[in-house]
């Protein structure tokens, strides 16, 4: 209720309630100006709403479209009562019909709206003038600015140079990469640059580096090994260029780049890039070796281990940009390729159940209502409990649970879900707001106990990209006994929700998180720190070793190590 209240002071949302008065009263009065001959009179006040749109429409922008499409279905409600019609009968139905349009299109307008409630525009702006903006925004409007400690004076003095010397070179792409650069600084998966299609590859490409034909990660032994090396079928190129005459293919071990010692090098590597933010520094860790990989010159001095245990030193020659290279790697690693719907199930052999949860949305009105009843939901779980019943009669004795790249949702459809592994009311979460004394909670949500599977062996398989609401599904889930939260990394490290979204040119836009969402102790929930450790630890981390490395990086396998290993975890417990 604390959130929706905080969408209807926004202007935006002022307006919608303003058109669907404006709209009764007028179902109202047209019958009677019509019957009066004040025809001009009456489509005079029926475009009213729409030219009042368009002025809105010309402050927000075009990038603003979509966030405001029902807004602007509303203003056309009222052209209803223009509709030609003498009976009495089909204007009285006119009438009620246009009213209850109105209202329908200003109540999904406000719940739509509940994602991005405040936007502002200021591509009208210089790049100098958009940026100071931004920054100025984010502090006052940023949900977490005093929790993770954003030095905003010493963001503005170190990247305003930068910006400066874009706006005087009229380089959009340049500005796109200093606002990306400057929203990796928040540390925070909700704070992040959305580029549109004119730029964003070639930010990418500035960002990521060059492409010398391999990527790297580190296994958990410490050693750095190449990954996805070219190996000269012209996969991401016209032409083929095979560094594994070099002696260096999958595998392979690195133990310096372009002049430094590997792990020194990987330390200063930061992992900057307009596709995934890193809350969690553990996270990040995980992933320097691969963005390591594209930083250099147009050559890179590489020092590694050939196979006869001796160490050699090539140089390695840009074949291209490295941003291709990278998403493979991301792809692999992070199971993007994967687009099964959300709450598919299946069995992964004849004992393991399969639940996938994708995103924490489940039905509009039922997420919304179980908010207003404080988490409470037995609708969904009943639907989850029902899903759990169809693997136990294919003969489950153990389930995964897989919220891999779960984008979030309503943080209830997660805790309806843990609420099966529970015989314990819980605190889930709570909405409120900080001021100068603090944090305060306007209003909680439980995990209200049904336990019915409390236990049932459970795996929960997360990482990086399973964030917000996701995330509330990684903390709920793995604080029940019998659940164990597992994976590669850790899961994103946010759940504060309702964003904000500035548009700083045609190209760049910037979202952020301008509500919170707190724990029982009165601090952000689930969220890092200026420290950046992540809060919600993984129980049993799957290893990282060459033999998995390797069958994660095959495109010719449609295996999935991650879940193989979860099946196989879990087979294993049992047995003992």
């Amino acid at each position: 209720m604390y959130i929706f209240l905080l969408t209807l002071k926004t202007p935006s949302s002022v307006f919608s309630l303003a058109i669907l008065l404006y709209s009764v009263v007028l179902a109202i009065i047209c019958p009677r100006l019509k019957k009066g001959g004040k025809k001009l009179i009456t489509v005079v006040l029926c475009l009213l709403p729409l030219i009042a749109a368009l002025i809105h429409l010309a402050i927000y922008g075009l990038q603003a479209f979509w966030i405001f499409f029902y807004l602007y279905i509303e203003a056309l409600i009222p052209l209803i009562n223009l509709l030609p019609g003498r009976k009495k009968l089909p204007v009285a139905i006119k009438s009620v019909l246009s009213s209850i349009l109105a209202l329908v299109v200003c109540v999904l307008f406000l719940f739509d709206l509940l994602g991005s409630p405040i936007v502002h525009n200021y591509t009208r702006m210089s790049y100098t003038q958009s940026f100071k903006k931004m920054l100025a925004t984010m502090e006052k409007e940023y949900c977490l600015s005093s929790w993770k400690k954003i030095d905003y004076d010493g963001l503005l003095k170190e990247y305003l140079p930068r910006v400066e010397e874009a706006e005087k070179n009229n380089d959009e792409s340049a500005y796109a990469a200093v606002v990306t650069e400057v929203t990796y600084r928040f540390y925070d998966y909700h704070v992040y640059t959305a580029l549109g299609y004119d730029i964003d590859e070639d930010v990418m490409n500035r960002l990521t580096g060059n492409d010398y034909g391999l990527s790297m990660i580190k296994l958990d032994d410490g050693t750095v090994i190449a990954i996805f090396v070219e190996d000269g079928n012209g996969m991401l190129y016209d032409e083929p260029h095979d560094i594994t005459k070099l002696g260096i293919h999958n595998g392979t071990q690195i133990v310096a780049w372009d002049g430094k010692e590997i792990n020194e090098a990987i330390d200063e590597t930061e992992c900057i890039n307009s596709t995934i933010q890193f809350s969690v520094k553990s996270n990040e860790d995980f992933f320097r070796p691969a963005f390591l990989a594209g930083k250099g010159g147009e050559t890179v001095d590489v020092t590694f281990i050939d196979d006869n245990g001796s160490e050699k030193h090539a140089q390695l020659n840009r074949i291209g940009d490295y941003s291709g290279r990278l998403s493979g790697v991301l792809i692999k690693f992070l199971h993007l390729h994967d687009y099964t719907p959300n709450f598919t199930t299946k069995m992964l052999d004849d004992k393991c159940g399969y639940l996938l949860v994708r995103s924490e949305y489940y039905s509009t009105f039922y997420d919304n209502l179980s908010v207003i009843r404080s988490g409470y939901y037995p609708e969904l779980v009943e639907f989850y409990a029902g899903k759990i019943e169809e693997l136990k009669a294919q003969g489950m004795e153990y389930l995964v649970i897989d919220i891999r790249n779960n984008g979030g949702g309503y943080d209830n459809v997660a805790g309806a879900l843990a609420s099966l592994f529970t015989d314990e009311k819980k605190y889930m979460c709570g909405f409120g707001y900080e001021d100068e004394t603090g944090y305060h909670t306007t209003e909680n949500n439980y995990i209200f106990p049904d336990g019915r599977y409390k236990d049932l062996p459970v795996v929960v398989l997360v990482n990086l990209t399973c964030g917000s609401a996701g995330d509330g599904m990684a903390k709920f889930l793995g604080d029940c006994d019998n659940v164990t939260l597992m994976g590669i990394t850790a899961s994103a490290g946010v759940n504060q929700n309702n964003g904000g979204v500035m548009y700083l040119t045609k190209n760049i836009s910037v979202y952020y998180p301008i509500a919170l969402t707190l724990s029982s102790e009165n601090v952000p929930l689930i969220d890092t720190d200026q420290t950046r450790e992540g809060r919600i630890p993984l129980e049993a981390k799957i290893p990282m070793t060459k033999e998995f490395v390797l069958k994660t990086c095959d495109w010719n396998s449609e295996e999935d190590p991650q879940l193989d290993y979860a099946a196989d975890y879990l087979a294993k417990s049992r047995q003992h």
